[in-house]
């Protein structure tokens, strides 16, 4: 999301009126900012200042929501992200993508927790229901055949839909993006969004040589300039 340019007042400090006693004059204390940036927003805390506060605020809800959910699953993907190296910040795409639904389905047909799609899963090497399986149907029984009841037939299994198995593969798959996006955390979500080919592209339409997601967001698809700020 593109914002305006315009004046920022820096809400990160607040100043305090306070006198010694009721005979003194007021004096200004400045409270040290509370807002600590990481540093992947090094550059840019103007407009994810700006965007934090309007989500946090129109949001309120989904992000309590979120947080009391997270504490079941977090912990135990921030320690297989932390297996491969990765940042503890990549758990958030656990709520972003399927908002810890196991059963979650997109209309693109990504599945699970992680929401992985049908090639990736087979790239990796997970079980997994094509998008494009058909349900057979179940052949109609005569009345003379009413000693045999129609079998019922096994689900088959899906592993995107199971949480550990999702989330190594998940692991697996942002290492790899990691490796083609020199570690770069918000290229990386990037590209588990829209694909790293499109991340590709928008990098070489930003004409610069290591462009970051702030140089190339104009270029990506909005959902996923949503996507990362989110």
């Amino acid at each position: 999301l593109s914002t305006k340019a315009g004046s920022f007042a820096d809400t990160t400090k607040k100043q305090l009126l306070a006198a010694a006693s009721a005979k003194d004059n007021a004096g200004i204390i400045t409270k040290e900012p509370n807002v600590v940036f990481p540093e992947v927003l090094t550059g840019n805390e103007k407009e994810a200042l700006l965007y934090i506060e309007k989500f946090s605020e129109n949001r309120r809800d989904y992000l309590i929501r979120t947080y009391t959910r997270s504490k079941k699953y977090f912990p135990k993907a921030k320690a297989v992200l932390a297996k491969y190296d990765l940042p503890h910040e990549l758990k958030v795409l656990l709520a972003l993508e399927s908002a810890f639904n196991a059963n979650a389905v997109s209309k693109a047909g990504a599945v699970g927790y992680w929401q992985i799609m049908d090639e990736v899963a087979k790239e990796y090497g997970l079980h997994y229901v094509p998008k494009n399986t058909a349900t057979p149907k179940s052949k109609k029984i005569k009345k003379t055949s009413s000693k045999h009841p129609p079998l019922k037939l096994r689900p088959q299994r899906d592993d995107r839909k199971n949480f550990n198995k999702s989330t190594y593969t998940a692991a697996r798959y942002l290492r790899d993006r990691s490796r083609n996006l020199n570690s770069n955390l918000l290229l990386m979500v990037a590209s588990y969004n829209c694909g790293v080919g499109n991340v590709w592209q928008a990098m070489k339409k930003s004409g610069k040589d290591s462009p970051d997601f702030w140089d190339i967001k104009n270029y990506l698809p909005a959902e996923t300039q949503t996507y990362v700020m989110n």
